[in-house]
Parts: C-alpha cells; sequence; structure tokens
C-alpha cells in the first residue's frame, strides 16, 4: 500500500467503490420496473441515467424510468414503487433479497489498514 500520511477521517462512497452493486440496487431498479410494465429498462439505460447525474436516489429513478418507458403503468405511486423496490432489495419474507448478492470490493486487509491509519475513531 502507497505509503499516505496518517488521516482523521476517511470518506468513501458505498456504490462501486465499496460494494459491488450492480446486481443488487441496479437489478432492483431493473425489477421494479419491469413490474410496472416498464420492460424497455435495461442495464444500459440505467447506466445512461446515473451517467448524466442527478439519480443517486434509486427508488425516484426508478419511478422516473417507468413514467418514461411508453409501456409504463402512470397509475403508479411513489410509494408503491418504493415498496416495489425494497421487495426487490430487501427480500420479503422467505425470498431474499438482492442485496445478499454484493461483494466487496477492496479486500479486507485494506480496510484494516485504512481504519488502523484513522485511529479508532
Amino acid at each position: 500500500m502507497t505509503d499516505f500520511p496518517p488521516g482523521k477521517v476517511l470518506l468513501l462512497d458505498m456504490d462501486g467503490v465499496l460494494a459491488e452493486v450492480s446486481r443488487s440496487y441496479r437489478a432492483s431498479i431493473i425489477s421494479t420496473c419491469h413490474e410496472y410494465g416498464a420492460t424497455s429498462i435495461t442495464f444500459d439505460t440505467v447506466a445512461e441515467w446515473k451517467a448524466r447525474g442527478g439519480c443517486n436516489n434509486d427508488w425516484r429513478l426508478s419511478f422516473d424510468l417507468i413514467y418514461t418507458d411508453p409501456n409504463g403503468d402512470k397509475s403508479v405511486t411513489y410509494d408503491q414503487v418504493v415498496e416495489t423496490f425494497e421487495k426487490y432489495y430487501q427480500g420479503k419474507g422467505e425470498t431474499p433479497g438482492l442485496c445478499d448478492l454484493e461483494t466487496l470490493i477492496p479486500s479486507v486487509e485494506i480496510l484494516e489498514e485504512l481504519k488502523k491509519r484513522c485511529g479508532k475513531n
């Protein structure tokens, strides 16, 4: 690991920095959209919208994608979209959520070294 001066704070973004989320968050967006008829939504569609910026709220993104899809259910409410997204992401009842597919990107050793360098707090 490169030698850096000791730090007091380390801020990291979760999505795509600490955790591989394409099979969880992005898949939950797509599944939610498809449940409400927005079947044209793909991983590429989600990536394009994310690349534009301003799409960090995956519930809102799902809602907006449903409304822009020609076959999307325009009567669906934001609350319904949130509930459906969470059903896919967190799981419901005996059905596991897609969040179970997330994996760490950095090794545990790197994270432990960063923790050591930043101190206890």
